[in-house]
C-alpha cells in the first residue's frame, strides 16, 4: 500500500508579538526544516541584551520571536513567558535551564543536543496558561507545536528506560532487586508494574540509594510484585513485573490554571500537549513528559503526530509519558513512524493510539504501558475509551514488537479495525478489516481487565464499536482475493480476566503464546482459526491474586482449533470444573461441527468439560469438537460431544468427569433460514431423541443444530416458515440426513444445491426419497409433511436446498 498526501495546515507569519529580533517574514508558506546546526560564530545568547530590540532582554508574561534567519542560544532561564515562537533557530545550551511560557510555535528549529552529543545536563519546559484559548495557530494552548516546515530536535540522555524485577518484592518491602545494569541514581522515580489482575497495584516511589541492581525506596511498597522466572514443566513463563524509569533530562510538563486563577501541574481539565503537523519534523529522543494531555480535549494529548502523512525519519524514543490526563502517544494519519524503547505510566483513556485506520508501516518496538485508566463522563472522548486499550491498533498494517501492556482497566492489545478510515482519515483508500498483519511478535499483556488481546468491536464513524471480523485478504480493496493468515506471534499473556486471548474474524493463527493465570486463555469467535505450537497453564506460583473459571481454550464458531498445545494444571474446581478445553459459554450460536484438537498434550489436567446446555442457548445443545488423532478421548477420529438426547447415540463412551461423551460420529451441522419466524422447533431422531431450539442468537428465523449423520430427523416448527433454506454443512462426500418437516401446503418448487434452473421433481413415494441421492422429495399431504433427503456430493462438504412457497 503507498503512502498518501494528507490536508496540510499552514500557519501564517505570528503577528503582535511584544518582543522580536526583526520583522516577520510576509510569506505564509512554510519554512523547509533545518538538519544542518548554525556555526557558532553566528549565534546569539539569549542573555545577551544587545541581541533584543531596545536593549532588553524579555521580561515576564511578553511572547517572544525569534524571526527566520536569526539563530538564538537559550543560555538562562528566562522569567516565566507569555510565548515563544521560533522562526528562525532556538538552541537549549547545555546547563541546566528552565523554560516556562503558555505556548510555544516552531514553524523554525528548536535544537536540544545532538544525536552524538544528547543533552546530559537539566532542561525543564513548563507549558501553562488558561485553557480553551486557541493561543497558537489554531493548536489551543499549553504546547509545543510544529507546523509545516518545523524542525523539533530533543536528544535527551538516553537511559534506561525499563527493566524487570530479578527477585519478588513483598508489599511492605522498601527495597527491590532489578533484573539489569541500570544507569539510575538517587533521586530518580521509578513505576513499579502491578503482578496480578488488578492494574490499580501499579505504583511509584523515588529511589533513596543504589547498591548494584538492589534499588533502595523512600516508602515502603503496599502492594506485592512478582519477580521469578519459573519453570514448568520444561516451559519457561516469565512474570517478572516491570519497572520503568519516569524522568529525563530533559522533561516537558504541563502546568494549568483553572477558573479560579490556582496554578498546579495538570491543574483543572489538563496540562500540556505536543503537537506535530504534516511538513513537520520531530526527533525525539529522552524526553519524560509529565502532567501532558487535555483531558476531554479531542487531540490535545502528550505527542501527538496530526495528519502527519508519511514521516520516515522521524521518531519518539527512550522517553517517558506519566501521569497523562488524555492518551499517550497518538499517530494520527501518520505512516512510517517510530515509536520505541518507551514508557507510559498512569494515563486516561487509550495509550499508545492509532487514530483513523490509515495509519501504516508504524514502528512500535519496546514500549511498556502501565496502568490505563477508565475515564468518566466528558472526559471520555470515546465510547470504546469505556476499556481503555495500552495499544489501540486501528489498521493492523504496522509492526507491534516487545511491547508490554501491563495492566489497563480495559484491554492490553486491541486492534480495533473499522471498515474504512474514519475521522479526517475518511475517503483514505484502505480497508482494515481486509488488510493483512503486519508484525505482532514477542508481547506481553498482563493485568488487564478486559482481556489481553482482543481482535474484535471496531469503530463505527460516529466513534461508537461494532462486531468486527478480521478476515485479512491480499488485495484489501477486494474481498474475493486470496485469504492472506494473520499470525500473531509468540505472545506472553498472564492475569488477564476474562481472558487472555479473543479473536474474531477468518484465518488467525495465534502460535508459540504462553497463556498463564489466565481466567480463560483463549476463545476463537473465528473461522480457520487456531492456537498452535502453545503452552497454556491454569495457574503458576504467582499468587499475587487468583480468579475463578480456568479454562484454557474455548471452541466457538468455527472451525478453530487447538494444534501442538500443552496445557497444564487444569485440574481444580470453581463454579464448574476447570478443564484445558470447553465451548464459549452460554452460547446461542452456530457451532462447526468441525472444530479440532489435534496433536495436544495435557499434564495435570481435566481434559474437557462442557457445561448442562441452557434451554435458551441453542449454541450449548451443539457443542462438539473432533479428537483427530485421538489425544484427548483415546481414539482418532471420534467427536467429545455435550450431553444432550440428539448428540448422544448407544455407540458413545460416557465421560462423567467431562459431563460429555466420547462419539465415533460422523456429526454434521443443520442451518435453516426463513422469510418468517419459525421457531421453536422440536427435532426428533429417528430412535426418538428429541431437543428443542429457540432460534440462532434467539432469533426465530433461524435455528442451527449438529446432527449425527446419516439418520433421519422430523422437524416440527412452531409456525410457517414461508422461503425456507436448509444447509447441511461440515459434511463429507456421500453423507446424508433425511428431513420431515411440516408445512400447511407442498412448495411451488424445490431448488438443491443453488441450480435455480433445474428444479427437484416430487417422488412417486417416501421410500423413493429414502432410496434415492437427494435428487427428489415427497409431499405427505394427508399428514402435511415434507419428505426431503440432503446428500453431500462428490468434492464438497454442504447441502442446500430451498423451499420456495
Amino acid at each position: 500500500m503507498g503512502h498518501r498526501d494528507r490536508r496540510h495546515i499552514w500557519i501564517p507569519c505570528a503577528v503582535a508579538f511584544a518582543i522580536v529580533l526583526s520583522a516577520c517574514t510576509s510569506d505564509d508558506e512554510p519554512v523547509m526544516p533545518i538538519d544542518d546546526p548554525v556555526p557558532e560564530d553566528s549565534i546569539q545568547q539569549w542573555s545577551d541584551p544587545s541581541a533584543w530590540p531596545g536593549g532588553a532582554v524579555p521580561a515576564a508574561g511578553q511572547a517572544v520571536v525569534i524571526p527566520q534567519g536569526a539563530s538564538v542560544e537559550l543560555d538562562v532561564s528566562p522569567p516565566a513567558l507569555g510565548g515563544v515562537t521560533v522562526e528562525g533557530e532556538l538552541i537549549v545550551a547545555r546547563r541546566d535551564i528552565e523554560l516556562t511560557a503558555d505556548w510555544i510555535l516552531v514553524p523554525g528549529v528548536l535544537r536540544v543536543g545532538t544525536e552524538a552529543e544528547p543533552f546530559t545536563d537539566r532542561l525543564r519546559i513548563t507549558l501553562t496558561g488558561p485553557m480553551n484559548v486557541e493561543a497558537a495557530a489554531g493548536m489551543g494552548s499549553r504546547l509545543i507545536g510544529v507546523p509545516p516546515g518545523g524542525l523539533l530536535e530533543i536528544w535527551g540522555d538516553p537511559r534506561t528506560a525499563w527493566t524487570r524485577l530479578d527477585a519478588t518484592a513483598p508489599a511492605g518491602s522498601g527495597t527491590i532487586r532489578v533484573a539489569d545494569d541500570v544507569d539510575w541514581e538517587v533521586g530518580d522515580r521509578i513505576a513499579i508494574a502491578p503482578s496480578g489482575f488488578n492494574p490499580l497495584e501499579a505504583e511509584d516511589r523515588e529511589i533513596t540509594a543504589i547498591s548494584g541492581r538492589t534499588v533502595t525506596l523512600d516508602a515502603a511498597l503496599s502492594h506485592h510484585h512478582y519477580g521469578e522466572i519459573q519453570n514448568i514443566v520444561g516451559r519457561s513463563v516469565d512474570q517478572r513485573a516491570e519497572v520503568l524509569l519516569l524522568n529525563r533530562s530533559v522533561t516537558i510538563r504541563g502546568l494549568g490554571v483553572d477558573d479560579d486563577g490556582n496554578v498546579g501541574p495538570g491543574a483543572a481539565d489538563g496540562g500540556g500537549h505536543v503537537m506535530i503537523l504534516a511538513g513537520a519534523t520531530a526527533r525525539i529522543q529522552g524526553v519524560e513528559f509529565v502532567h501532558m494531555g487535555q483531558t476531554g480535549q479531542l487531540g490535545r494529548y502528550p505527542v501527538h503526530w496530526h495528519m502527519a502523512g508519511d514521516v520516515p525519519g522521524q521518531f519518539i524514543r527512550n522517553s517517558s509519558i506519566w501521569r497523562s490526563g488524555n492518551r499517550c502517544v497518538t499517530v494520527h494519519g501518520a505512516d512510517r513512524l517510530e515509536v520505541t524503547g518507551n514508557t507510559c505510566y498512569d494515563h486516561l483513556g487509550h495509550g499508545y493510539f492509532l487514530e483513523d485506520g490509515a495509519e501504516t508501516g508504524n514502528l512500535f518496538v519496546d514500549n511498556v504501558g502501565i496502568l490505563g485508566r477508565r475515564p468518566e463522563g466528558a472526559a471520555r472522548l470515546l465510547p470504546s475509551d469505556e476499556r481503555p486499550a495500552t495499544f489501540w491498533v486501528t489498521n493492523p498494517n504496522n509492526h507491534l514488537e516487545g511491547n508490554v501492556a501491563a495492566g489497563s482497566q480495559g484491554i492490553g492489545f486491541w486492534y480495533a479495525l473499522p471498515e474504512e478510515p474514519t475521522g479526517p482519515s475518511a475517503g483514505q483508500p484502505d480497508r482494515p478489516r481486509r488488510t493483512p498483519l503486519g508484525v505482532f511478535r514477542d508481547n506481553v499483556a498482563h493485568s488487564n481487565q478486559r482481556g489481553g488481546l482482543f481482535v474484535d468491536h471496531g469503530p463505527r464513524p460516529d466513534g461508537e464499536t461494532e462486531t468486527t471480523s478480521y478476515r485479512p485478504r491480499q488485495v484489501p480493496t477486494d474481498p474475493n482475493s486470496e485469504v492472506v493468515p494473520a499470525v500473531f506471534e509468540n505472545l506472553v499473556a498472564y492475569k488477564n480476566a476474562p481472558r487472555a486471548v479473543w479473536l474474531r474474524g477468518h484465518a488467525h493463527r495465534l502460535t508459540g503464546a504462553i497463556l498463564a493465570d489466565n481466567a480463560i486463555g483463549a476463545t476463537f469467535a473465528s473461522s480457520e482459526s487456531f492456537i498452535e505450537d502453545a503452552f497454556v497453564t491454569a495457574e503458576t506460583s504467582n499468587d499475587v491474586s487468583r480468579r475463578g473459571l480456568y479454562r484454557g481454550f474455548e471452541f466457538y464458531d468455527g472451525r478453530v482449533g487447538a494444534r501442538r498445545v500443552t496445557f497444564h494444571g487444569f485440574s481444580g474446581a470453581g463454579a464448574i470444573p476447570w478443564s484445558a478445553l470447553g465451548y464459549n459459554r452460554r452460547n446461542a450460536f452456530s457451532v462447526h461441527t468441525g472444530n479440532v484438537a489435534e496433536d495436544l498434550e495435557f499434564i495435570d489436567s481435566n481434559v474437557v468439560y462442557l457445561e448442562p446446555p441452557q434451554a435458551d442457548k441453542d449454541g450449548d445443545k451443539a457443542a462438539v469438537f473432533l479428537d483427530a488423532l485421538g489425544m484427548v478421548a483415546g481414539t482418532a477420529g471420534h467427536w467429545v460431544v455435550a450431553n444432550t438426547p440428539l448428540l448422544t447415540t448407544p455407540e458413545c463412551d460416557a465421560r462423567p468427569a467431562w459431563n460429555a461423551s466420547v462419539c465415533p460420529g460422523p456429526y454434521s451441522r443443520l442451518i435453516l433460514r426463513a422469510s418468517s419466524d419459525f421457531a421453536p422447533i422440536d427435532v426428533v431422531r429417528d430412535d426418538a431423541a428429541e431437543e428443542r431450539f429457540v432460534g440462532i442468537g434467539n432469533n426465530p428465523d433461524r435455528a442451527s443444530m449438529s446432527l449425527v449423520a446419516n439418520r433421519a430427523y422430523a422437524i416440527q416448527t412452531a409456525a410457517s416458515a414461508g422461503d425456507m433454506q436448509l444447509n447441511l454443512r461440515d459434511g463429507r462426500p456421500g453423507e446424508w440426513i433425511e428431513v420431515q418437516i411440516n408445512l400447511g401446503a407442498a412448495p411451488s418448487r424445490i431448488v438443491r444445491d443453488y441450480w435455480e434452473g433445474n428444479p427437484m421433481n416430487a417422488a412417486g413415494s417416501l421410500a423413493e426419497v429414502r432410496a434415492g441421492d437427494g435428487s427428489v422429495y415427497w409431499y405427505d399431504a394427508a399428514n402435511g409433511r415434507l419428505h426431503l433427503k440432503l446428500v453431500v456430493q462428490p468434492e464438497r462438504d454442504w447441502a442446500h436446498l430451498r423451499l420456495v412457497p
